[in-house]
This record gives structure tokens, sequence and C-alpha cells, in this order.
């Protein structure tokens, strides 16, 4: 069965950016320094604000050390987002 995708792409890569930094117990602030941008991306990124260029899709996976197939894997909606900064 074919299943639209369209709306919930970004929405899935979201969850899963915030999956795989709590999983390396970074805050925002931590994965915006590792990434080399600013925590207000990230939390935009992480909140299906902004879209992200296929390009830097691949430096996220790189930081995050996971796959790209990881970062596009359905996976429950994670509830709680904040680490405090370091």
């Amino acid at each position: 069965m074919y299943i639209k995708y369209k709306k919930i792409a970004r929405k899935i890569l979201a969850n899963n950016i915030t999956y795989f930094r709590l999983k390396r117990n970074w805050s925002q602030e931590d994965f915006a320094d590792e990434l080399g941008t600013t925590p207000t991306y990230v939390s935009n990124l992480e909140n299906a604000k902004r879209n992200a260029r296929i390009d830097y899709i691949g430096h996220i996976a790189d930081v995050l050390g996971v796959s790209l197939e990881e970062l596009f894997t359905e996976r429950p909606l994670v509830e709680n987002h904040r680490i405090p900064r370091r």
C-alpha cells in the first residue's frame, strides 16, 4: 500500500533528529555546536518548522553517527526534548 509522505516526511525527520540527539545526551545547544549552526536552527528542525537541504541532512546523519535510513525511519513520537546545556 502506498502511503503519502509529503506532509509527514519533515515530521519523521524532526522526530528522529530529536531522538538521536537525546540518545547522545546532547542539549540543542550542544548539537548546534557539533553541527556548526545555531540552537534556533536546531529547534526549528526539531519542530518541523524548517526544511533541510538534502546535503545538510547527510551532515546531520554524520554528526549523529547514524545512517540516512535511520533518520527517515518512523518511530514513536519523542515527548521530552529537554536536556540542559552543560
